[in-house]
Order: C-alpha cells, then sequence, then structure tokens
C-alpha cells in the first residue's frame, strides 16, 4: 500500500500545508509526499496549493505576481511556516519517501527546464501530476517523460462542460500511452475503474473508514491525517 500525505502532514494550526514542517513530520511517519508547485513573478518554483495566498496569509496577492524575495518571509497563518522553494523540499527530502508532485498550472519553456535540472540533480522516486492536459502532453515532449505522467481528474463540472470534458478526458485523454497513471477523486473511482484499467490514485482520504474502503479500489491512496490507517 502506497500512502501519500496530503500536502504533508498538517493542522494548519500547529503545523501548515505544503510546509517543510508538514514534509518533516510525513518523513517521520515513513509516508510518501504528495505536494503542489506553482512559479513566483520572478520564475522560482515554490510549493503552494492555492493560486492567491490570501486563504493562509490574509494577503489577496497572487503567487505569479510577488517574487520569492517577497513571498519567503511571509507566515502562514500566524505560525513560523513559510513557502519553501521546490529545491529546498527536494534537499529535505532526499529520496526518502516518493513525491507525487502536482503542476498547478502551465509552465513555461525555461520553468519546465529549471524543474527538469532541479529533478535531475534528486536521487529519489518522483511522479508528476496535473489537471491540466496540456501540461501532460507538454511533459511527455521533453526530457520530463521520464517520469511517471498522470491525469488529475475533476467532478466540478456540470451540464455542457461536464459532458465535453467526459467525452475529451474520459474517452481520449486517458488513452493516451503518456497519460501512465490516474488521480481520481474518490466520488468517481467506480466510473473511472470501469473506464482504465491504468494505475489509479485516489484522493483525498479524510476518514479511517474511507481509508478500509478504498484500498480496495487501489494500492495508491492519497490521504489527510486523519484518514491515514497505520500498521502496529
Amino acid at each position: 500500500m502506497n500512502i501519500y500525505a496530503h500536502r504533508g502532514l498538517f493542522d494548519n494550526k500547529k503545523i501548515v500545508e505544503n510546509t517543510i514542517n508538514a514534509f518533516k513530520k510525513a518523513i517521520k511517519d515513513n509516508v510518501n509526499i504528495e505536494l503542489d508547485i506553482r512559479v513566483t513573478k520572478d520564475n522560482k518554483l515554490v510549493v503552494f496549493h492555492d493560486e492567491n495566498i490570501k486563504r493562509l496569509t490574509g494577503i489577496n496577492s497572487k503567487i505569479s505576481d510577488l517574487t520569492y524575495e517577497e513571498l519567503k518571509n511571509i507566515k502562514l497563518l500566524e505560525t513560523n511556516d513559510t513557502i519553501p522553494l521546490l529545491e529546498d523540499v527536494l534537499s529535505l527530502v532526499s529520496g526518502r519517501v516518493i513525491l507525487l508532485i502536482e503542476i498547478k498550472e502551465l509552465l513555461s519553456n525555461g520553468v519546465l527546464r529549471d524543474l527538469d535540472r532541479l529533478l535531475l540533480d534528486y536521487n529519489g522516486k518522483v511522479l508528476l501530476q496535473s489537471f491540466n492536459p496540456f501540461m501532460l502532453r507538454k511533459l511527455s515532449r521533453n526530457s520530463l517523460n521520464r517520469y511517471d505522467l498522470g491525469i488529475l481528474l475533476t467532478n466540478g463540472y456540470k451540464g455542457f462542460k461536464r459532458a465535453l470534458y467526459d467525452v475529451f478526458i474520459y474517452k481520449y485523454l486517458i488513452k493516451q500511452k503518456y497519460c501512465e497513471f490516474i488521480s481520481s477523486p474518490k466520488e468517481l473511482v467506480e466510473e473511472v475503474k470501469k473506464l482504465s484499467n491504468k494505475e489509479l490514485f485516489i484522493w483525498t482520504i479524510e476518514t479511517k473508514e474511507e481509508f478500509v474502503k478504498y484500498k480496495n479500489y487501489s494500492n495508491n491512496l492519497i490521504c489527510d491525517e486523519k484518514g491515514i490507517v497505520r500498521d502496529n
């Protein structure tokens, strides 16, 4: 069973999501790590989920509008946690657990080269995933295709948008050879299992009851801390 800590192990009180402390706790508990990357105004790769930093800082600004120098000392949720550079997280993890990296936006060729360089120097297992099919296709056409690439699915669309999404994603994209695994919200698992036998990641497992249920569908579960069932 491959268990991934969703944005590390955190409570957003003493330890904040996607931070060095959240990843230290995951490593200490020997749990793999799922994390998100975005790009600053000066093209630095940072680990952060939201497009805007307001939820965790109270400051209404986008990551893409701030340099790393402006970001690096901003405290998150009144803790001492800050937004880390991807390279600092890679240095911390150093291959001790698997990294499942979600690319949150369509990266420029220059930033892709930076990501390639960082990962080339990293000694550990890495998987790359994205909601953006154009990002996946771009990854498949450069040297980052040496990593397993996965499509993140969503159940957020309704009506006509959902119909178009279903046709493109379910009938076309997940069948592409470069799409090596599927990362599905738990609500879509049964539907996805009928359409593909590719490796499946399920998110986000939030309770022990969900863990017990969904481990029957996949060996790859992306869990909040309360959803992780640990062996005694």
